[in-house]
């Protein structure tokens, strides 16, 4: 199938499922400030505020520290909400998690396993643990960078790097490089679909 086909048909179905339409609608809503409404215009100045990454940095933050919800939603709904902040979105949400997970790692190191079982009661006794047990024994940072790399939970192993003789310094560190190194992939993943999308919405047919 030539390039020219294949992007007639997607862009027909993109016609008829109402995706040009709302891709006009996100596109006009980045940067028409005045022509949106009070809430619009809130959201406008959200998007483009300085303050931005730090409210993502906020919310990676309350993640890594507590496992309340997952990150890797948010990361991606903030790359879409403002695409061009891309840089600072990568920045805040690694230093977040880095500064929320050695924050607890830091608590685990001083109150021990007891802390662990209060919060996480079942966690020590989950296959999960065992599999992390065995990474961090073995490997040390080199496998917490690589679990905090990976889309999986980096709880137990940075519970368990807490509980070893790992200090905090370098706990943070292979954080900092594994949460960098994933949240980059995925901030340049939405962006590239971002592009894709728009290149479809923007597609003509060439005159014959």
């Amino acid at each position: 199938m030539s390039h020219d086909r294949l992007m007639r048909w997607v862009h027909r179905l993109a016609m008829r499922s109402g995706l040009i339409r709302l891709v006009d609608f996100y596109l006009a809503g980045l940067n028409a400030e005045r022509k949106l409404n009070a809430g619009g215009r809130l959201l406008f100045g959200i998007r483009h505020s300085a303050w931005y990454p730090l409210l993502v940095g906020g919310l990676a933050v309350i993640s890594a520290a507590t496992s309340l919800y997952p990150f890797g939603p948010i990361i991606v709904a903030a790359t879409v909400f403002a695409p061009n902040r891309w840089r600072g979105v990568i920045v805040g949400a690694a230093l977040g998690a880095v500064i929320g997970a050695s924050a607890f790692a830091l608590l685990v190191q001083s109150y021990g396993v007891g802390l662990v079982d209060r919060f996480f009661p079942l966690l020590r006794e989950s296959a999960i643990w065992e599999h992390s047990a065995y990474w961090i024994n073995h490997h040390g940072s080199l496998a917490l960078a690589a679990i905090a790399a990976l889309p999986v939970p980096q709880m137990p192993a940075m519970i368990l790097a807490a509980l070893s003789e790992m200090g905090l310094l370098s706990i943070a560190l292979a954080l900092l490089v594994g949460k960098t190194l994933k949240y980059t992939v995925y901030v340049l993943g939405v962006l590239l679909v971002l592009r894709a999308i728009r290149h479809v919405a923007s597609w003509q047919e060439p005159e014959a």
